[in-house]
């Protein structure tokens, strides 16, 4: 391995920015050009969008910004703009950080925590080691995920369950550790290796993964969760649809609220049988018709 790599290793960036308006859009849109580990925070008055990653991106996430801020502008008859600044950290220093901030996270059954948060005995303990990939449960979109998951597992016998854009697997973790057989899948190979490495630490098995879109699959499931963005959803719709089993559930999250009726439509010959809502995001959980229904409303 030679010493740039090494440093590579050793190193993120973090990137802060700081829209003026639609802050909301700014998260979503983010959030799908980027694949990265996004965060939300409120400093001194100021929202913020927290960017950590290993790849400096710098010069493709402004070029990308400043085409959505001309857009909003356009589109709104305002001016959209925003400010932004970026550091080069020690992983070392982020970790722990890390390690100071997070608590362990009660869900349903489901206690996740990390490894230095001693485990509770009435619950199905899940560790998650820090690390850039997101999906720790805190958010809320995840947070409803798995509730909607281990309400539809009990609906079924050791079912089958595809983790789209797996992120860092807590997921399927969860499905698993309640007798599902899990398939993940992610267009980020830094997703894929964290999932792996958290399947590891929890001694559960991975049926099948892969790095890429949905479309490579040509399997069926009993379960299908997409914790994604909505435009990503939309976007995959056909996809999501043709992974369905019969009689099958499909659990959409990382929707905001203002996007939850876009994908209603898209998926309106599905039975909506739950919306959840939590803070500005919605997640919903429909039932599939038989495969012929399936296929003749697309």
């Amino acid at each position: 391995m030679n010493s740039k790599y090494s440093d590579m290793e050793k190193f993120y960036f973090e990137i802060r920015i700081f829209p003026n308006a639609f802050f909301d859009i700014f998260v979503s849109e983010i959030a799908e050009f980027t694949s990265q580990a996004i965060e939300e925070n409120n400093e001194n008055g100021r929202m913020a969008i927290i960017i950590r990653t290993n790849e400096n991106i710098e010069s493709k996430l402004t070029t990308f910004l400043n085409t959505l801020c001309k857009n909003l502008s356009d589109i709104n008859t305002i001016d959209v703009s925003y400010e932004y600044s970026i550091l080069q950290c020690e992983i070392k220093d982020y970790i722990e950080s890390y390690k100071q901030s997070i608590q362990g996270l009660e869900c349903n059954e489901f206690y996740i925590h990390p490894s230095w948060i001693n485990p509770k005995d009435a619950k199905i303990n899940i560790i998650l080691e820090p690390s850039l990939a997101f999906g720790t449960g805190h958010h809320a979109s995840t947070f409803m995920s798995i509730e909607a998951i281990s309400e539809c597992i009990k609906d079924k016998h050791k079912p089958t369950m595809l983790d789209v854009g797996c992120g860092s697997g807590i997921l399927s973790l969860c499905a698993y550790k309640l007798g599902a057989d899990v398939s993940l899948c992610d267009i980020d190979d830094l997703a894929i290796n964290e999932a792996k490495k958290n399947f590891l630490i929890n001694n559960a098995t991975i049926t099948d993964i892969w790095l890429g879109s949905l479309g490579s699959t040509k399997q069926r499931y009993d379960i299908v969760v997409a914790n994604i963005v909505a435009s990503v959803i939309i976007d995959q719709a056909e996809n999501l649809l043709n992974a369905l089993k019969e009689n099958s559930y499909l659990i959409l999250s990382g929707i905001l609220d203002e996007y939850k009726d876009l994908v209603k439509n898209k998926f309106k010959h599905l039975q909506l049988i739950q919306e959840k809502s939590k803070d500005e995001w919605v997640t919903l959980v429909f039932l599939a018709p038989s495969i012929k229904e399936i296929n003749e409303k697309q």
